[in-house]
């Protein structure tokens, strides 16, 4: 705001004991504009400059002068310095002038140096005073809307709360906004709050109307991930599917030992016959 923006130009001038030289601000096509030109003490000026920065939304020129009056200073005190001796020749004169026309013509000499005199005095002080302290000219133009915005979480769980911050530079205020949360819910507020129900990624948008109905819309893709959350109902379900897993992997078992049955039988029966004729021809050999 190119009015605000200008009371705190004006402020910063004065907290740093400075002041403001001229101050202007008019319309170009419906956006505001405005020039103000400020001193500061010389070593302040860099702070300045920062500070005049952070004030911006976008810096789009900077430039940077100096001059050294020393030169020009020296010329105006040796010339005060001859001037001051001139008055004093002429104030001379005066009192020894006896004629009115004479008195007159040295009157008007000494006039003339009087206000050479003073032209000069004034000058150096300007001089003074701008070498003490550094001239600034800032322009200011309403910026182009530009909108974003946050979220206190990315990553949460159904039903979770989360909360949005809209968030605008430039424009013309009071704002309206748009919220589309990705999920078929929208708001109006500029600090929305909001729960999804639904696992998955949801892309969120915010669309910013200016009272100029100047518009800019921020989007950011698959923003918000929700996972599942803690509840009765997903621990009975995640139970549930536990209990039919494992009646998968039971019923497997018996399926593979009914088809191998057979098998095993044939198996089992070769091996108790085997152990039943060894055990018979131990008691055999062991017989005297």
């Amino acid at each position: 705001d190119v009015a605000i923006a200008l009371d705190r130009v004006t402020d910063l001038a004065e907290n740093l004991g400075g002041y403001v030289v001229s101050s202007k601000r008019w319309k170009e096509e419906e956006r505001l504009a405005g020039i103000i030109t400020i001193r500061v003490p010389a070593e302040d000026f860099g702070g300045a400059m920062e500070a005049l920065r952070k004030l911006a939304v976008d810096v789009t020129h900077e430039d940077t002068s100096s001059k050294d009056v020393t030169e020009e200073y020296v010329d105006l005190s040796a010339k005060l310095k001859n001037l001051e001796a001139t008055e004093e020749q002429y104030l001379r004169l005066m009192e020894k002038a006896e004629e009115v026309e004479d008195m007159l013509a040295v009157q008007r000499e000494i006039s003339k140096t009087r206000g050479e005199i003073e032209q000069t005095k004034g000058r150096m002080q300007y001089l003074e005073q701008t070498s003490a302290t550094s001239l600034i000219r800032v322009q200011l133009n309403q910026a182009e809307i530009d909108v974003s915005f946050t979220a206190s979480k990315k990553r949460v769980e159904e039903g979770e709360k989360v909360e949005f911050e809209g968030r605008v530079h430039g424009g013309f205020p009071p704002y309206s906004y748009e919220w589309d949360f990705g999920d078929g819910e929208t708001s109006t507020s500029a600090y929305p709050v909001h729960s999804y129900k639904s696992v998955g990624s949801y892309t969120v948008s915010l669309r910013v109307t200016d009272d100029r109905d100047n518009t800019d819309t921020k989007t950011r893709d698959d923003y918000i991930a929700v996972r599942p959350g803690w509840s009765a109902g997903n621990i009975a379900r995640s139970a549930w599917n536990g209990l039919v897993t494992f009646g998968h992997v039971l019923a497997n078992i018996f399926i593979w030992v009914g088809i191998l049955s057979p098998i095993w039988i044939v198996v089992g029966g070769g091996v108790f016959y085997w152990w039943r004729r060894r055990k018979k021809r131990s008691q055999h050999e062991a017989t005297p």
